[in-house]
């Protein structure tokens, strides 16, 4: 255990973060995500008065708050691996809590968003535009729960399993998974919710 954690503080930075394994997942669901985004963009361009007409109905304000709340999550997932890595176990539980609660905020605030949507009677079947909206934005909330699956995972392990190597990798993977999912939504917020504001 103790050379577990010499080594954990003797500068993993040699190393490239987390495992191949999360590497070649993050790789093959971004060209996914890159196919759908280049589709989308195409259908738009083909039917553009629509798709404007589509976006102009969303509300931007909730997507601005989840781009808000995932940048902040990439912040506080970032500190609790740094705490890991530099055997700070109860720092590094603390930052992954928080981590876990904005992605319990960002899951609210979608779940909220939805139900707006749908009571207003909009929903997948209403016109391609939101075929595509609901699609990408429930793919990526899928994404999220798993995220947040695996931290809580981690946070339960962080107690007794905090210095080993194999945790730390563990953790880093969850770390680069959760910031794919950021990146995600940071394509998702412009595409869907701006680009009709400005066309």
């Amino acid at each position: 255990m103790q050379k577990d954690a010499r080594r954990l503080n003797a500068a993993p930075s040699a190393r490239m973060p987390g495992t191949e394994g999360i590497w070649t997942f993050v790789f093959i669901d971004m060209c996914i995500f890159l196919l759908i985004f280049l589709t989308f963009m195409s259908e738009r361009l083909r039917y553009l008065a629509l798709y404007t007409a589509s976006q102009r109905q969303l509300n931007e304000w909730f997507g601005l708050a989840n781009t808000l709340i995932l940048l902040t999550s990439s912040w506080t997932i970032m500190k609790a691996v740094q705490s890991a890595r530099q055997a700070v176990p109860k720092r590094a539980s603390q930052y992954l809590a928080l981590t876990l609660f904005l992605g319990f905020a960002f899951a609210v605030n979608k779940l909220r968003e939805y139900a707006s949507e749908l009571g207003a009677g909009v929903t997948p079947a209403t016109n391609p535009f939101f075929s595509f909206y609901f699609f990408i934005t429930v793919a990526h909330f899928l994404h999220v729960l798993a995220g947040m699956l695996f931290m809580g995972v981690c946070w339960h392990q962080m107690r007794t399993h905090s210095r080993t190597t194999r945790f730390l990798s563990t953790l880093e993977n969850v770390g680069l998974f959760w910031h794919y999912v950021d990146v995600l939504w940071i394509f998702i917020f412009p595409s869907l919710y701006l680009l009709g504001r400005f066309s």
